[in-house]
């Protein structure tokens, strides 16, 4: 089964770049989607047909689908038998059999009884991680790492006189104790870019990493980190800022310990503690996710949970199973690098890609084959190398598929009403 990091790898072969870093992760994730947006719309204006969605309705109004790319063609449904309903001319007047897309909508005028709308749906984003980054952390022997955020790393070791201590350790070299934990729940300690806050038996401790002092919050305190990392705090349905001023209502889950959420506090995500287990929560419900480190990125929830590393979006929960070690913490969302969590595994700590390696169904090879001479084009431009062998054989390949378009007799040649 063939991923994208196989179709990178094929393209630096064609491009005479194997085993060079020349072409960067961002460089190449950008140029793999741009080629294949751009392949995608030549291929289905051949009259490639693999990417066809359809419905059915009897609506006038309809909301076009999330998926929806282009329109391919709008029919009067007729007991199985198909009438072409032609795009709505200037002078036609709203009784004459037609249609209009506006605004996301496609407007039927005329009276049919049952419509069947064909489209193209969107080309999936194609997504190649990095590969994992080691990190030297100079910690004491015994330390544990319990958390991350950008390059500061929070631990936990002890004092001469077995005190746990909890302490920040800096890739830049700077380290911090912040004293004697006198009773903390070590899964519910956590770091952003501003503080640390541990929740123990008195309420809420809040380490501030920049003044170096803590500040102890009373009980019932439940920390919120939004979405560019700042610090609130939730108590009483009501929800406040650092400082103490109150900035709305807040509608609060049970037994939640700690949320997360878009900067405007409209889609929130959070942590609940229950039988014995941890779950996420979306805006309220259950997401049946068990998990023990969230951060909220791009109108996603990003989790970690005991051998795996995931993401919830609209509700749906994907997981990445393999080889994750013992995830840390979240260093970030990073689009420029493609980095995202921390982990430790192979008695080393490590930085590792929060995409996956989509896998690339495309209806046929001719696919793979055009795109990897796509981007080996694109590779060697950016070299400022010569591309005229590349060049024909890609022509080659794409004759050869436009050839397959053509052999079936009875396909009749595509209507030309496709709108963006």
């Amino acid at each position: 089964m063939l991923k994208v990091s196989d179709l990178f790898r094929r393209s630096k072969q064609l491009a005479d770049l194997e085993g060079s870093d020349f072409i960067t992760w961002n460089e190449a994730e950008n140029c793999i989607n741009e080629s294949f947006i751009g392949l995608y719309e030549k291929l289905i204006n051949m009259g490639d047909n693999s990417f066809v969605e359809s419905f059915r309705t009897k609506e006038r109004e309809i909301d076009l689908p999330k998926d929806f790319w282009q329109l391919k063609g709008v029919f009067l449904w007729n007991n199985g038998n198909l009438q072409t309903i032609n795009r709505r001319a200037d002078n036609n007047g709203i009784h004459h059999l037609s249609y209009e897309m506006r605004n996301g909508k496609v407007y039927i005028f005329g009276s049919p009884n049952d419509v069947l709308i064909e489209y193209y749906k969107k080309p999936k984003v194609l997504t190649m991680p990095p590969s994992d980054k080691e990190v030297s952390l100079d910690l004491p022997e015994g330390a544990e790492v319990l958390d991350c955020c950008g390059h500061t790393f929070l631990y936990v070791t002890q004092d001469a006189q077995s005190n746990d201590i909890l302490c920040i350790y800096d890739l830049d070299g700077i380290k911090n104790a912040m004293g004697i934990l006198s009773s903390w729940t070590e899964g519910k300690t956590f770091i952003t870019k501003d503080c640390v806050f541990t929740l123990t038996e008195n309420g809420l401790d809040v380490y501030h990493i920049a003044m170096g002092n803590t500040s102890s919050l009373g009980l019932d305190y439940i920390p919120l980190v939004a979405e560019n990392g700042d610090l609130y705090l939730v108590k009483d349905s009501k929800i406040y800022d650092y400082g103490g001023k109150e900035l709305g209502d807040f509608t609060e889950v049970a037994d939640a310990y700690y949320y997360v959420a878009n900067n405007d506090f409209t889609d929130i995500y959070a942590l609940v503690s229950g039988d014995g287990v941890t779950t996420i929560y979306h805006n309220g419900t259950d997401t049946e996710q068990q998990a023990y480190r969230i951060i909220y990125a791009d109108e996603k929830c990003y989790f970690l949970a005991w051998g795996k590393f995931g993401v919830i979006e609209n509700d749906e929960v994907k997981t990445i199973t393999m080889g994750i070690g013992n995830g840390i913490g979240f260093v970030s969302i990073n689009k420029n690098t493609g980095y995202g969590y921390a982990t430790y595994k192979f008695n080393k700590y490590w930085v590792c890609a929060y995409c996956e390696d989509t896998v690339l169904d495309f209806p046929n090879s001719f696919y793979f084959q055009m795109l990897s001479y796509l981007l080996a084009i694109s590779f060697r431009c950016k070299q400022g190398a010569d591309i005229s062998l590349l060049s024909n054989q890609l022509e080659m390949i794409s004759q050869t598929f436009e050839d397959t378009l053509g052999s079936d007799n009875f396909q009749y040649p595509r209507m030309g009403n496709v709108y963006n």
